[in-house]
């Protein structure tokens, strides 16, 4: 009886897989292929060499903290104190400090606090970044790996389901792979747990959202609420999307959307005055508007050796060549144009504020990444755009190779912040922070650091001891 019910099954799925025409099979592959990018990406994040820990130390022992004692208060854990450099505050690392009588990490707490769960199932599989309560730093490496490589290769396949909104699996499957391997998502974000990193992940949802035409109002605004939570400085981007979102949708979605919105802002300014009496966390309690040599930072975002976004990332060029050359077919106009206000925005405040235009230790142009999935968006209705113009067979082979060598030079590049430790040590012979002059040194880039031998660097002596965050370096190979 069992066996001719086995049968019996068997025989009604053949004749179901039959039933299947294109229609059906087409959702089919693009899932499948979503599943395969997204274990192929997370598998070379992960064993991608290069590893380090500046800003995002201690944001998953507050996360212990919160799991196993109820209070992000990290005094009940044993963690290193000591004097001078890096020791800034009050004995302990920059990332920490005594506020209010507890000692707390003073960088933004949406990263971390999204991270909870991930942290939770972490330590029931036995990994813990204070064992015994004593802070371990190599674990918290290992935990910020895992999440960092999950939330990147996520990013990725998010990117792909963007793309399929408008192109063929083909070209989605290519775009995916070249945002994740020819920009700072590889080099940078998969290679600790910055805040950058969830705030890519929560944006690339709010531009899926937004290229769907399936309005979600509160999610949108849940979105948005947690991207200010992670990153502070994107508010000048989500006042812009707020404003799209008036324009192109119906009052009463704007409406529950702003609802949403300020409910999260509410609950975030309360928790922080309640924990630093302050609407910011410390860490940006001290920055201000610069305008001195404003141009000058401008062009070190874009055009520096070691710091630009045009030289570590040349393929963001074409989406923006694309959008002007194909702007009489280019679809969905005002989504382009807010992808556009939003990168101008970001690069403009960015050289403009704080004294760090540089990022700090980094590779790259860490304090651009934020632009990347709106660059994203623009190669999709780009490609969108060139797939519906007929122009000539050789302009279309003569843009196509443009693209393949720009793609190929960005990958490269890319590809030394992943696996070049000297690369990342070049950040500190001289000290990059002392030193940012650096940035503009064609003879010493830092994506050619590997060629060359540690001896043969500029030496330059440090300008007054090391009192600034970001020197803290913790990779695999050290």
């Amino acid at each position: 009886m069992g066996l001719l019910m086995a049968f019996k099954l068997l025989d009604m799925a053949q004749q179901r897989w039959r039933r299947l025409d294109g229609a059906h099979l087409l959702p089919l592959v693009r899932a499948g292929t979503g599943i395969l990018l997204f274990l192929v990406v997370s598998s070379a994040y992960y064993i991608s060499p290069i590893r380090y820990s500046y800003d995002s130390s201690y944001s998953l022992l507050m996360d212990e903290a919160i799991l196993q004692h109820g209070t992000p208060n990290l005094l009940c854990y044993q963690v290193g104190r000591g004097r001078g450099g890096n020791f800034s505050n009050h004995g302990y690392l920059y990332m920490i400090d005594l506020v209010k009588g507890r000692l707390l990490y003073i960088f933004p707490w949406g990263g971390a606090l999204l991270s909870l769960p991930a942290v939770a199932a972490l330590n029931v599989g036995g990994l813990e970044v204070a064992p015994h309560g004593i802070y371990n730093a190599g674990n918290d490496l290992k935990m910020q790996t895992v999440i960092a490589t999950v939330l990147c290769a996520g990013i990725i396949w998010i990117f792909y389901q963007t793309a399929n909104a408008l192109l063929p699996i083909p070209w989605s499957l290519g775009l995916a792979l070249s945002a994740a391997f020819a920009t700072p998502i590889w080099s940078t974000a998969s290679r600790s747990l910055w805040a950058q990193t969830w705030y890519l992940f929560l944006i690339s949802l709010v531009i899926w959202l937004l290229i769907s035409n399936r309005m979600r109002p509160v999610l949108l605004g849940t979105l948005l609420g947690w991207a200010y939570f992670v990153c502070p400085q994107s508010l000048p981007a989500i006042v812009l999307i707020s404003l799209y979102v008036l324009v192109e949708y119906k009052p009463k979605y704007f409406a529950a959307f702003v609802f949403t919105g300020a409910a999260w802002a509410v609950a975030v300014a309360g928790t922080m005055i309640f924990f630093f009496a302050h609407l910011l966390p410390p860490s940006y309690q001290a920055q201000v508007f610069d305008f001195r040599h404003g141009l000058m930072r401008l062009a070190g975002l874009l055009l520096s050796p070691s710091r630009g976004l045009f030289v570590f990332v040349p393929i963001v060029l074409l989406p923006l060549y694309v959008m002007i050359r194909y702007w009489s077919v280019f679809p969905r106009k005002r989504l382009a144009l807010l992808a556009l206000a939003v990168i101008v925005s970001h690069i403009v405040i960015t050289a403009l504020w704080g004294a760090a235009w540089w990022g700090g230790w980094s590779y790259g142009p860490r304090l651009l990444i934020e632009t990347v999935p709106w660059f994203v968006l623009l190669a999709i209705l780009g490609v969108r755009a060139f797939l519906d113009k007929p122009v000539l067979s050789y302009q279309r082979f003569a843009l196509v190779g443009v693209a393949a060598a720009l793609l190929f030079v960005s990958v490269a590049i890319n590809a030394v912040g992943a696996f070049s430790q000297a690369a990342n040590d070049w950040n500190g012979v001289p000290n990059i922070d002392f030193n940012p002059e650096r940035v503009w040194d064609w003879r010493h880039p830092q994506f050619l650091a590997w060629l060359t031998s540690p001896e043969s660097w500029p030496r330059v002596s440090d300008k007054r001891p090391s009192q600034k965050r970001g020197r803290k370096v913790i990779s695999r190979t050290h």
